[in-house]
């Protein structure tokens, strides 16, 4: 994994918030979800008969140490530490719902966890400024996908799991390979800001396998 800032940069929105929002084409667009899943056995077990309710459980923000949902992130470069100019991490403000600031810390790469979520590495970062018991002390995250420049080429719109927590060990149990996330069934999501109604129906589809639309099947009554 290269760690690339640029994937990073920006505003980002919680999934949470295609989840809750009952804009006719997201309520079609986790209807056909549901109804693709429940073909598939499988899934239809795991997604309890519904696609939108799995998610909404597997993808809340909230947790053990912050008990209210996250409605974003705002991303920046980091800031230059002595004379190196290539640090790897980021400055990252925490939004509320109302996307008023929670809190805003330096986070840095410190390692790459090789088994986290979905089972594939995650990159471990410590907020340098953080105080003790400090809920958002430690991120781990996915690498942003597909890379955020996609959407402007067709792509679909960019987006990571993630979870956090007030120390490393609060996230992972054992060391080295045999290391391994302690809530594997945790899936807080974040997607780029910049997608239009559209691009969030197709995010949403594509994680179940569907088409993406070329335009939303239900017109703005503006």
């Amino acid at each position: 994994m290269d760690f690339n800032v640029n994937d990073w940069l920006g505003d980002w929105i919680s999934f949470e918030h295609l989840i809750n929002n009952h804009d006719p084409n997201l309520d079609r667009a986790w209807k056909d979800s549901t109804k693709a899943m429940r073909s598939k056995p499988l899934f239809a077990i795991m997604m309890l008969g519904d696609a939108r309710r799995f998610w909404a459980k597997a993808c809340k923000t909230s947790g053990k140490e912050w008990r209210f949902r996250i409605g974003g992130w705002h991303i920046e470069q980091p800031s230059a530490v002595g004379d190196d100019d290539a640090v790897a991490g980021f400055n990252l403000t925490w939004l509320d719902e109302k996307r008023t600031p929670i809190t805003t810390h330096e986070y840095r790469l410190d390692h790459v966890h090789d088994k986290g979520l979905e089972g594939k590495p995650c990159y471990v970062f410590h907020a340098s400024d953080a105080g003790a018991s400090d809920p958002f002390a430690v991120l781990i995250a996915m690498e942003p996908m597909p890379e955020r420049s996609a959407l402007r080429h067709g792509g679909l719109l960019s987006h990571l799991h993630f979870q956090y927590a007030s120390d490393e060990g609060e996230l992972i149990k054992g060391t080295g390979k045999q290391a391994t996330l302690r809530h594997r069934m945790w899936y807080p999501t974040m997607c780029a800001a910049e997608g239009t109604l559209l691009d969030q129906c197709n995010i949403v589809r594509a994680l179940h396998h569907l088409q993406a639309w070329r335009e939303l099947p239900v017109p703005s009554s503006d």
